[in-house]
């Protein structure tokens, strides 16, 4: 609802209080995430991927831990990382709703003009179809989520093995 009506609200939401804390610790991880993959891929020398940096690393990092927790059948590890994902999802969808209003406050009190998805979408010419991938991060988020939730049902399955040791 917030990505079709009124998106600059949508960061002041309260939560439960219950849920608070939790809500804080990753939207501080994801956002130190974003801004330290502005940095990291500032480093290429394009301003288009110093842009694109922030969103790419924030959904990149969360996969990285699915898959080690995959790869090692860590179970909890794997689907913290599908979380992390599906938020990081669900928060890019929010930013790029954002980019024609640039409502939203930037990190610094940045100006409007360092809009990520402003700034993304007017350098590629698709400004104005800003919604349609705002929706399309939004349902990719949705369904990462729900993957989250479905996890333990896919888990790759361990078997024990006996070592049978027979001294004849």
């Amino acid at each position: 609802m917030a990505l079709k009506w009124e998106i600059s609200f949508a960061w002041i939401y309260d939560h439960p209080f219950f849920l608070s804390p939790f809500f804080f610790l990753i939207d501080n991880f994801l956002l130190i995430v974003h801004e330290a993959g502005h940095t990291f891929f500032g480093f290429i020398g394009s301003r288009f991927f110093t842009v694109l940096g922030g969103t790419f690393l924030e959904i990149l990092l969360p996969f990285v831990i699915v898959l080690f927790g995959w790869w090692k059948r860590q179970r909890l590890t794997a689907q913290l990382g599908l979380l992390l994902t599906a938020f990081a999802w669900l928060e890019t969808s929010a930013y790029a709703a954002d980019a024609m209003a640039r409502r939203m406050p930037l990190i610094g009190s940045l100006p409007k003009s360092a809009h990520d998805f402003y700034n993304l979408f007017s350098m590629k010419g698709i400004l104005d179809e800003y919604m349609t991938y705002a929706w399309s991060m939004y349902w990719i988020g949705i369904l990462t989520l729900i993957l989250f939730f479905l996890y333990p049902l896919f888990e790759r399955k361990q078997y024990e093995h006996t070592n049978i040791n027979l001294d004849l």
